[in-house]
């Protein structure tokens, strides 16, 4: 009776895995590849189900060979070729992008004893604990994304790192997506002075503080709301100290400082004592705004847009993040249609709060952002054609192999976007970009009455506010 009750489970494991394996179209890749089980579920004895939130807990392995050579599937248990194998905690992500079969995830990297977090550096990424699995949705292009804080950063900001990955979860290949940084208050991410929570009067008050203008998602609460020329409301959330740790004081003061702001910009006072310019980094939203309008994102000022400010420093705009609805793609499935090369989205049917389009109305604002975009499209300059299609070339050639399994992975359904139509759609989006960059010319205005002025310079690639304290 022994012997065939472990012929049964036997045969049980290896039919299972021969489904597995037959499920799981992916053996080597050019690519990193990520290995992600959860724990058992003990009653069904089955992978626990990725929820949204709160995270269930698993193990991870990132196969990658830095040398550049190919990364196989059979190194998931070999150290040498093991960039991470460890615990993390592992939840569902996004708004909309869940509506897909195939879903962004959030992950935590964990201690052993599956509580503590674990600090690591993933694919050469700063070291870290909060990690993102973009799942370019929505995006048949598979790069608008990357592609945007890619520039955002060239542009000498910081911007969420990101690297291609395949993935596969408990045996199920997932397909392509790409590993980035969650936006969070951390020295190689946004570097802010730490706030605690007996920092209520100045200057401790004063920072470190991460908001965004956003859609309410996952019980989140609306801090404060900013009227806008739409003639509703943008909601403005805590991201760091969230809701839960924020004190009373500290919310009034971060609150009221985008009260005066809107107070400052309408009518624009630009008085560098107790204008606009006292409390805004201008380059920050000069170039943020620049990123939003030559993307020409929906999702841009009402959502997804983030602003930080240090102990003692000004507010500054950024960083960028959510850039799949853009470059002319929107969530046509839905019957959107948003993101046209004619026009400007603060002004659009995208409409945040009132203070970008009175900085863009005000002449001392909009002509450093005329000289800033001249400055930033001239040859071998980040939002210049030939070097953004340039790096359009480089991602689709990277992605040649592994936009092959994603087709496999999720065949086209009809109405929705689909990877198979990702040659198309490159053309189509270079060309949308050639139009916007000579729209955008047209309808800046003129840098002629700040030519001499210099716009202060950003630090490279890292918002460095405190580089001799701990963060």
């Amino acid at each position: 009776m022994k012997n065939k009750s472990f012929l049964f489970s036997f045969l049980f494991l290896f039919l299972w895995q021969v489904s597995v394996a037959q499920q799981t179209i992916l053996s080597d890749s050019n690519l990193p590849i990520m290995v992600i089980s959860t724990d058992i579920d003990p009653q069904t004895n089955l992978p626990t189900e990725i929820p949204d939130e709160p995270k269930v807990l698993g193990s991870m392995q990132l196969i990658y060979r830095p040398d550049g050579t190919r990364n196989y599937l059979t190194d998931s248990t070999n150290e040498l070729y093991l960039n991470y194998k460890g615990r993390i905690g592992i939840e569902l992500r996004g708004s909309s992008s869940q509506a897909l079969d195939k879903k962004p995830y959030g992950f935590t990297t964990l201690l052993q004893d599956g509580d503590s977090n674990n600090n690591v550096s993933l694919l050469g990424m700063p070291s870290e604990n909060d990690w993102v699995l973009n799942s370019l949705a929505f995006d048949p292009s598979m790069i608008r994304d990357y592609l945007s804080y890619t520039l955002a950063s060239n542009m000498g900001n910081y911007a969420p790192r990101v690297a291609y990955i395949e993935v596969i979860v408990n045996g199920d290949y997932k397909g392509v997506y790409f590993l980035t940084e969650k936006v969070k208050r951390d020295s190689d991410r946004v570097n802010l002075k730490k706030i605690a929570d007996d920092d209520n009067d100045f200057p401790d008050i004063t920072g470190g503080y991460i908001v965004k203008a956003d859609k309410t998602t996952g019980g989140d609460e609306i801090a404060w709301t900013l009227p806008n020329y739409g003639g509703w409301d943008t909601n403005f959330l805590h991201h760091y100290p969230k809701t839960e740790d924020i004190t009373s004081a500290q919310a009034n003061y971060i609150e009221n400082v985008f009260y005066d702001l809107a107070a400052q910009t309408n009518p624009a006072n630009t008085s560098i004592v107790d204008g606009y310019p006292s409390m805004i980094d201008i380059p920050s939203f000069v170039d943020y705004m620049l990123m939003a309008e030559f993307a020409s994102n929906p999702d841009s000022y009402q959502f997804s847009t983030y602003f930080h400010k240090d102990r003692g420093g000004k507010l500054r705009a950024g960083p960028v993040w959510d850039y799949n609805l853009s470059f002319g793609n929107d969530l046509f499935v839905f019957g959107f249609d948003r993101s046209f090369y004619d026009v400007w989205q603060f002004d659009f049917e995208n409409r945040g709060a009132k203070f970008w389009r009175d900085l863009f109305e005000d002449s001392t604002f909009n002509c450093y952002l005329a000289k800033r975009w001249f400055e930033l499209t001239e040859a071998n300059n980040p939002l210049n054609y030939f070097t953004i299609t340039n790096l359009m070339d480089g991602y689709v050639a990277l992605l040649n192999e592994s936009q092959q399994r994603e087709l496999q992975r999720w065949p086209p359904e009809e109405g929705w976007p689909t990877v198979a139509d990702q040659a198309q759609n490159i053309i189509e989006m270079k060309g949308w970009i050639q139009e916007r960059i000579a729209w955008m010319g047209a309808n800046i205005g003129s840098s002629s009455n700040c030519l001499d002025v210099p716009v202060p310079a950003l630090v490279i690639s890292k918002i460095h506010y405190n580089p001799l304290e701990d963060a």
